[in-house]
């Protein structure tokens, strides 16, 4: 790839400086970002000053704009935007890294201002901004230290009362390029800074300082201060046990807290069971390694296994095979297999089966409760049925028998492209299914014979049906 590039690059440079002046200047007549690129390149050639003026009037016209981005002008927004990113670390970031970073934290500070002016539910602008701040502690790093030491009071004048979050992570970017009097001072002005409603904003970026300085005690301290329910008691556990201290690790892993937001799979909504604690397989992992750190191998042994029992999950399970002793993964997964097909979440259990993967198992179980299924968990079956499919055509069929007549007996008219996709499936799966001689399970041409019989006056099915044909 590197070769290709070269060549590309000596390619255009044979072109002729005047040539590729015409075809710059042609296509900055289409693109208004690219036009601002060459602009600041251009500036470029006059020094940084000019460069910053180029700068300077896009942050100051992004301050002072109030209309709506309306969707057919969003692309061109955001581009429009890289390209004064590009400006202020490229351009002016290669002669003035001082003046660059001074202008990024003007550029972050606009966000406010642009996000009231646009949806960005696709994350476009806020990546943007984001590629901004990482690009600021290497431009830093070239800073004398006497001008690293002035950087937070740069920062709070820029961004101190800012509430989206941008502070803290501009502080976690660049406090370990800060001298160790100046990030010492800086903690201290924030631990008397006047929160207003922004103190978690405030003691993330105390956070930020405390880890830059290697100060583990510090930023738990300021951790302890939080809310429990907003206390990140896995984090600090990681960070206690990454540093030795196992015993206090411990304590926190086993912080109890409020109730949180919940997470449901596809499965869980299946089965009907409750939402569950999306933190609960990494805090089950943790714990475990930690009970190692301190010597108790069955204790840790012993939570995975359970873990693993009330929730079928995949990863509790691996972590306690991997530390079983030689050749006694055999009877465990026996055991763990037999378990699963005879749990009561029926969808839980083909989850789990899916995801080993054991497709015998996993077709085990479609067939054994093949009247448990129900169409209207597509999200949950059809990814199992097309599994399953090339080596359980039987399994398989059962599943597509089973969304299909969700579909029909319900009159889902808005489902019957799909439901036609599944007919399809189901007639080139017939054959071997019918070889399967599964209990209970009709032979595919008396299927289609029911199907026919009791749908067959659904004429936008039937044309579906035909269309595939």
């Amino acid at each position: 790839m590197a070769v290709k590039k070269a060549s590309d690059l000596e390619t255009l440079t044979a072109l002729g400086a005047e040539k590729l002046a015409r075809l710059v200047l042609e296509a900055s007549k289409r693109d208004a970002g690219f036009k601002r690129l060459v602009a600041a390149a251009m500036a470029g050639a006059k020094g940084p000053k000019a460069v910053a003026i180029v700068i300077d009037r896009k942050i100051a016209a992004l301050n002072r704009a109030t209309g709506f981005v309306e969707r057919d002008r969003a692309k061109t927004f955001a581009s429009d935007l890289e390209m004064t990113l590009k400006a202020i670390v490229d351009e002016l970031g290669a002669t003035d890294p001082i003046s660059a970073v001074e202008r990024a934290l003007n550029f972050i500070a606009t966000h406010q201002r642009v996000f009231e002016r646009i949806d960005d539910s696709q994350g476009r602008i806020q990546n943007i901004y984001e590629t901004v701040i990482d690009a600021m502690a290497p431009l830093v790093t070239s800073w004398p230290e006497a001008e690293r030491e002035r950087l937070p009071d740069l920062i709070m004048a820029a961004l101190g009362t800012e509430t989206h979050g941008y502070l803290p992570k501009v502080v976690s970017a660049v406090a370990g390029t800060i001298p160790a009097v100046a990030l010492a001072q800086w903690d201290k002005g924030l631990a008397t800074r006047d929160a207003g409603g922004n103190a978690s904003g405030l003691i993330a970026c105390r956070q930020a300082i405390a880890e830059a300085r290697g100060d583990l005690d510090g930023y738990i301290a300021l951790e302890e201060i939080k809310h429990t329910n907003s206390q990140n008691s896995i984090e600090i556990a990681e960070r206690l046990l990454n540093a030795g201290r196992a015993t206090e690790a411990l304590e926190w892993v086993r912080h109890k807290r409020g109730r949180g937001i919940g997470y449901m799979s596809v499965a869980d909504l299946a089965d009907g069971l409750g939402a569950q604690d999306p933190t609960s397989n990494r805090r089950v992992s943790l714990e475990a390694r930690i009970l190692e750190a301190l010597g108790d191998r069955a204790g840790a042994q012993d939570l995975r296994w359970s873990a693993f029992e009330s929730t079928l999950g995949v990863a509790s399970l691996r972590e306690h095979i991997a530390r079983l002793d030689d050749f006694a993964e055999f009877e465990v997964l026996d055991r763990a297999f037999d378990h699963a097909s005879s749990a009561k979440a029926a969808y839980t259990s083909l989850r789990f089966f899916i995801e080993w993967p054991n497709l015998e198992r996993a077709a085990r179980l479609v067939v054994e409760r093949q009247d448990v299924w129900d169409g209207r968990h597509y999200y949950a079956l059809l990814p199992a049925a097309q599994i399953l499919e090339e080596k359980h055509p039987a399994a398989a069929t059962i599943l597509y028998r089973a969304l299909l007549n969700d579909i029909l007996s319900r009159a889902k008219s808005a489902a019957y492209a799909h439901g036609a996709q599944y007919w399809a499936r189901l007639d080139e799966l017939g054959s071997a299914s019918d070889a399967s001689e599964i209990p209970n399970l009709s032979k595919h041409d008396a299927f289609r014979a029911e199907i026919a019989k009791t749908h067959g006056r659904k004429a936008g099915f039937w044309t579906r049906v035909r269309a595939i044909e």
